[in-house]
């Protein structure tokens, strides 16, 4: 089905917790006292509007803001978030002559002959420690960064703990616990009380039906079998939720089994798809199998069809586990697929 409309919900739902936080360390640094925030939560959980948010809140109050954004191919490119930024900041007349300056000093010493990276990172310490406006820098999709960029957003923080400077730094859990320098990084950061993590998670039935509201627009409450019918279909994952949703058309939506009918969305498809491809061939397999016998799976069951020993399944389920594909239910004895 083509998508004519793209529903989205016109606020952040089930997240207020998370803002408080937020606006907390914000007024905390306009006070003089630097703070690093970790934002993390799986893929499509609203990572990004809650930084749009926190981007919002920072303007209101007279911050500068700059962001950093990287792409899975950033993962081999040296000091990729600190050339994103630069650029993001030269852009911006609110960080003068900055970025242009970051942008100087990277380049320099990632062409020396004699590439010194300690150096490096002092120097856009250094660079951005100078600063005495409030000022916030957002590192989006760190799961993708190189090492030197997340050694320099820790020595930055570091070294910026009287200074009114929000570092905030987003990242998908389950390639946090899957990336060894991520992982370690991050539990470095969290033990040593260098920085403060907060985590999305999906929303409930009742937040799921707020949302559902809000993009029927009806000024009513969302039928509950609609509700429920969302809410079965995407787990409380805020992107699936709108996803779904546009895909069905506003025409559809009150339509408890046009809901639950619906195909899956293309972007959910492909999304979904492109994660399982990077697993193994054992995880690829169980996955396979798994998705024949429907929503959810016993493991001795899907071991007959599959006709191999049931420990032989641990280690692959294992893998879909940790990468957000299946969720264990009934004490590990049967796994339901998360989308």
């Amino acid at each position: 089905m083509s998508q004519s409309e793209s529903l989205l919900s016109p606020i952040l739902v089930g997240r207020d917790d998370l803002i408080a936080v937020a606006q907390r360390r914000l007024d905390e640094v306009a006070a003089g006292h630097g703070q690093l925030l970790l934002v993390s939560g799986e893929a499509g959980i609203g990572k990004t509007r809650l930084l749009g948010a926190i981007r919002e809140l920072a303007l209101e109050r007279g911050f500068r803001v700059a962001s950093s954004d990287l792409a899975p191919q950033d993962r081999d490119v040296l000091a990729a978030s600190l050339l994103d930024l630069g650029r993001a900041m030269r852009r911006d007349p609110a960080f003068e002559s900055m970025g242009r300056d970051l942008l100087t000093i990277t380049e320099a010493r990632l062409n020396a002959q004699v590439a010194r990276r300690r150096d490096l990172v002092m120097e856009i310490v250094d660079l951005i420690g100078e600063t005495t406006v409030p000022t916030v820098l957002i590192f989006e999709d760190l799961q993708w960064a190189d090492d030197l960029s997340l050694e320099t957003l820790t020595e930055l923080s570091r070294q910026t703990r009287d200074l009114p400077l929000f570092l905030v730094g987003a990242y998908r859990s389950n390639e946090a616990f899957n990336v060894p320098g991520l992982r370690e990084w991050r539990s470095r950061l969290i033990t040593q009380r260098i920085a403060e993590e907060i985590r999305l998670n999906r929303l409930t039935r009742d937040e799921t039906a707020q949302m559902t509201t809000l993009i029927l627009a009806t000024g009513l409450p969302a039928p509950r079998d609609v509700v429920d019918a969302v809410y079965a279909r995407t787990d409380g994952v805020p992107l699936h939720v709108e996803e779904l949703l546009s895909a069905l058309g506003r025409e559809r939506l009150a339509d408890s089994g046009a809901v639950l009918d619906a195909a899956v969305p293309e972007t959910l498809e492909d999304a979904t798809l492109s994660r399982i491809a990077r697993l193994s061939p054992e995880a690829q397999g169980v996955a396979r199998a798994g998705a024949v016998l429907g929503r959810s799976f016993v493991p001795n069951v899907l071991a007959g069809i599959m006709n191999v020993p049931v420990e032989s399944l641990d280690d692959p389920i294992q893998e879909l586990v940790d990468h957000d594909v299946l969720d264990p239910v009934r004490d590990n004895r049967q796994y339901d697929f998360r989308h």
